[in-house]
């Protein structure tokens, strides 16, 4: 019998060259890592915490994996620097971010990896997810995506794209 598909959700932001294909391709590469099931819309959004001034393009996506935690972050990191996503610049523009918002309901606390993903609180995270999954819920908070999105503080500026 083999390993049951795992339920993920991935977020995906680019804001330089050309946002859109860059998110289309990282959603492709995904295609490597499992199986695409759903991916939001698309959304502008204003960069939150960064020395660029370049506005965002955010999604997330729905994955159905087999990959461990490890693996799958590996994965994610090996379509960033294929994109040309630079990590000597933590604060800095992004041909490419994915992040591992979600891993089924596990919690995960490891030096190289947290899930959830510590900014899943954002605006720019969770509209997309609550347009995918309303119902996906936040392992240690226990709401889901839609209750935490109605509760959120977060102002910065987020506009889905027709």
């Amino acid at each position: 019998m083999g390993a049951m598909n795992l339920r993920v959700f991935i977020a995906l932001g680019s804001n330089v060259e050309d946002r859109e294909a860059q998110l289309r391709s990282g959603i492709t590469e995904l295609g490597a890592l499992g199986r695409v099931h759903r991916v939001s819309s698309f959304y502008d959004t204003e960069p939150v915490g960064l020395e660029s001034k370049n506005w965002f393009l955010n999604a997330v996506v729905e994955l159905d994996t087999r990959l461990p935690p490890r693996a799958l972050l590996q994965g994610l990191q090996a379509i960033e620097k294929r994109s040309g996503r630079d990590h000597s610049l933590p604060e800095g523009p992004r041909t490419l971010d994915l992040d591992l918002l979600l891993y089924e309901n596990e919690v995960i606390a490891t030096e190289e990896l947290i899930v959830p993903h510590p900014g899943l609180s954002r605006r720019f995270v969770l509209e997309p997810l609550a347009e995918i999954a309303p119902l996906a819920r936040h392992p240690l908070l226990w709401r889901t995506a839609r209750e935490l999105l109605a509760a959120s503080r977060d102002r910065h500026q987020v506009r889905k794209l027709p």
